[in-house]
């Protein structure tokens, strides 16, 4: 009972920190300062989604993938729905796969980010596939229409808080990232490739 009464306590004070976060960058007159303390703010909540579905997780070893994504999924688009583009759609295709909760987790804080930045920089549709892989055991991908990848994106010189986390993740899981610059009718499409 006490360590489930910390943990609801654990969850409402990280809502109420995205709550003063998302209310500060409604009211910052400053774009740039708006623009991070949003970037922010859903960083915390994803944390406290994922601390939430860790709980459901309690003693399961592994997770179905597919399923917990769009669950992620679902709460993103609600969340993101008031705000750049209240008709933007986040599409989750392909296989269904148990992976370890030890790989899972990690994935799921990567398409948060490639999410994240697939809203912030694109427009439309978003896409989250997940599929067989000869090569590497499985891919997860995340695209989206927009403007493609500028000439000469490095990911490993980026200096974004984003970028420096996903590339973490993915060394975490001993994945592989691939990104296209796509075509100027598509934007950006990044794929995880995993055992």
């Amino acid at each position: 009972i006490l360590s489930q009464e910390s943990d609801h306590r654990l969850l409402n004070g990280m809502q109420m920190i995205v709550s003063l976060l998302s209310l500060q960058s409604r009211a910052s007159e400053n774009a740039e300062v708006a623009s991070q303390l949003a970037v922010a703010a859903n960083r915390v909540a994803t944390i406290a989604r994922v601390h939430r579905d860790l709980h459901n997780f309690d003693g399961v070893q592994t997770v179905a993938l597919k399923q917990y994504i769009e669950d992620l999924c679902r709460d993103m688009s609600a969340m993101l729905s008031t705000e750049k583009s209240p008709e933007q759609i986040i599409a989750v295709e392909g296989i269904e796969i148990n992976l370890p909760t030890t790989t899972g987790i990690p994935l799921g804080f990567i398409v948060n980010e490639l999410i994240t930045n697939a809203v912030k920089y694109g427009n439309g549709r978003i896409t989250v596939r997940l599929e067989s892989n000869p090569g590497m055991g499985y891919a997860l991908s995340v695209s989206n229409d927009g403007p493609p990848l500028p000439e000469g994106f490095d990911p490993t010189v980026r200096k974004g808080l984003g970028m420096t986390i996903i590339r973490s993740l993915v060394e975490r899981i001993d994945g592989e990232l691939q990104i296209a610059r796509a075509d100027e009718s598509h934007g950006a499409h990044f794929t995880v490739l995993f055992h």
